[in-house]
């Protein structure tokens, strides 16, 4: 009966072993494919935000970089133009803001190479940036206006003002609520 028993939790070990075993080799393969995933599409993301991000920073950042932590996460760093890295929480927030803004701009710009148009509608998403920058933040947005619908709501008069002296190829209209 021992020998019996003994049988019995030999075979309930071996099929845990090998379900173990086999959830680990899946946990490694979709490792694997998440990991083959983010380089293809991260990649050219990454490198058209960092070129957005250079643009709207009037040149304080040259570039983004991704790198693992040392837990192991992915975390994005600005890179100055003398290569000094700077970690997002070190960032001002205006600087942190155009960060966002470059980030979601590649983002949308890739999907649209890939699919349907869709409007890209912000709200006060210039709030953080000084004259220059909000200058440039519109002509960034306007050159999207040339591949999809860019809607801007704003509250601050300078930035209605800013859009009016731009040249856009695919055209401002302002239009004010009372």
């Amino acid at each position: 009966q021992a020998s019996e028993e003994a049988e019995q939790q030999l075979a309930a070990m071996v099929s845990g072993i090998e379900q173990y075993l086999r959830l680990q080799i899946a946990s490694l393969i979709l490792e694997q494919r998440i990991e083959e995933y983010r380089r293809k599409n991260q990649a050219p993301v990454l490198a058209r935000a960092g070129n957005l991000f250079a643009r709207l920073t009037l040149g304080g950042f040259a570039n983004l970089r991704d790198e693992l932590n040392e837990s192991g996460k992915p975390i994005l760093l600005g890179v100055r133009p003398n290569d000094l890295e700077v970690s997002v929480d070190q960032m001002s927030d205006g600087t942190r803001d155009q960060l966002y803004l470059a980030l979601r701009l590649a983002t949308l710009e890739q999907h649209l190479q890939k699919g349907e148009p869709m409007p890209f509608v912000v709200d006060d998403i210039l709030i953080g940036f000084d004259d220059d920058r909000t200058k440039v933040g519109l002509e960034v947005l306007s050159e999207l206006a040339a591949n999809t619908q860019v809607l801007v709501f704003t509250h601050h008069r300078r930035v209605v003002e800013l859009a009016e002296k731009l040249e856009a190829q695919a055209g401002i209209f302002i239009h004010e609520l009372h």
